[in-house]
């Protein structure tokens, strides 16, 4: 609508000029000796606008033709840029789907006119990574940090991640190190370091790594804490048994406080302290626990520290089993003190409840060595033999494990 209203003004205007000119049409002289033109207006104004026109576009076409050099190059270079760009995304996408020679072969033919060789240095690095080629991925590395010095902590964590795929380990720590140097509190480089640790058993390293993990969230609280725990915890079994006095103690005091109350490291210490026949302060350490925060595990491991006086301990876990009724693994330890403290008959009946609460294998084996001391040598066989069933009951509901079987063992034991 707006289009047909300009055209009907246009029009309209060029009409009135039109008549105006038809009565007025004006005189242009032009002289400079010996020449002179005459003409009217209505000629003159036309011819000059002829002209112009004329004019601009022989100027026109000077300056294109002038400019074709540099428009050709500049064509070119969209052209080679579309064809690395097409490259470079070729490259990812095969690096992506594992075509590992097809990607390096692209992201190297993008390399020379792309906007960005880092991308295409990085690709091809994982590329020949891909291809087990650690001294061609080293290559790489180093022409991207050549070529781009100021995205080093980029090429610095692909170069440890690498490093970390190819299993070379210690390569990886000291890049992640160098890394860490630069970026203390880079959440990634933190992250990775810690995995690094970990599959290296450092656990001294990974310790001291706690700290900045929880500053700077680098994982989740709970990550952190099982790390912490299984650190500790590898440390302690590490700093035994060296058989000199107070080493064992100050490996516990090394631990922290709040670790010192869990009941997987207070396993492993009451199992040293048995170990090195500290049985006396095994059962103290054993029964406070307990008595803090019940765990089966630990009352497990209470029925094996053979104090002095089984009858005293027997008292003390019979105290646990009014409210723990139902444990199999507190009945167990009942069993093991009676049967320590000469009450075979109350023995008798703890392994048998034991075993009414679908209790651990041992205690077959267990009962049945009971019942051949009382002479019950029949019962004593039909207890080896459910005993039997039930481990090869479990063996076929999980993978087997080797020679270390609980066949084997439960056969040893006997």
């Amino acid at each position: 609508m707006k289009t047909l209203i300009f055209i009907i003004i246009l029009l309209f205007t060029a009409a009135l000029i039109t008549f105006y000119a038809l009565d007025n049409p004006g005189y242009v002289l032009i002289s400079r000796a010996p020449w002179s033109i005459e003409m009217t207006l209505t000629v003159f104004i036309p011819l000059m606008v002829a002209g112009f026109f004329l004019f601009y576009l022989l100027l026109f076409m000077i300056v294109r033709l002038w400019r074709i050099p540099r428009d050709v190059g500049r064509w070119r270079g969209k052209r080679q840029a579309r064809t690395a760009h097409t490259s470079l995304i070729q490259g990812l996408t095969n690096l992506a789907e594992g075509n590992w020679v097809e990607a390096e072969t692209q992201l190297l033919a993008g390399m020379r006119h792309g906007e960005s060789p880092l991308l295409n240095y990085l690709g091809a690095a994982m590329a020949c990574e891909g291809q087990g080629n650690s001294e061609k991925r080293d290559e790489y590395l180093a022409l991207a940090h050549k070529n781009a010095p100021q995205h080093d902590l980029a090429i610095g964590m692909t170069q440890a991640w690498l490093q970390h795929e190819a299993r070379q380990m210690e390569q990886s720590l000291a890049t992640l190190n160098e890394l860490r140097a630069e970026a203390p509190k880079h959440r990634q480089v933190l992250k990775l370091l810690a995995q690094v640790h970990l599959e290296l058993r450092d656990w001294t390293g990974l310790i001291n790594l706690i700290p900045d993990l929880r500053q700077s969230y680098a994982m989740t609280t709970r990550e952190i804490d099982e790390l912490e725990l299984q650190a500790h915890r590898e440390l302690l079994k590490l700093s035994i048994p060296s058989g000199r006095p107070g080493v064992l103690d100050k490996a516990w005091n090394a631990v922290p406080k709040a670790l010192r109350r869990h009941p997987s490291m207070i396993a492993i210490y009451a199992r040293h302290l048995i170990q090195q026949n500290e049985v006396a302060q095994a059962e103290s350490v054993l029964r406070a626990a307990i008595e803090d925060n019940w765990d089966s595990a630990l009352v497990e491991l209470y029925g094996q520290a053979q104090g002095p006086s089984p009858a005293d301990q027997l008292e003390t876990a019979e105290g646990w089993l009014a409210s723990h009724r139902d444990d199999p693994k507190l009945l167990l330890t009942l069993a093991r003190l009676a049967s320590r403290s000469k009450e075979e008959n109350k023995a008798r009946g703890y392994y048998e409840t034991c075993l009414t609460q679908h209790g651990p294998v041992d205690a077959y084996r267990e009962l049945g060595n009971l019942l051949e001391k009382l002479g019950e040598k029949d019962k004593a066989l039909n207890a080896y033999r459910r005993g039997l069933e039930m481990v090869a009951s479990e063996s076929r509901a999980a993978p087997a494990r080797g020679p270390g079987s609980s066949v084997s063992r439960f056969r040893a034991a006997r």
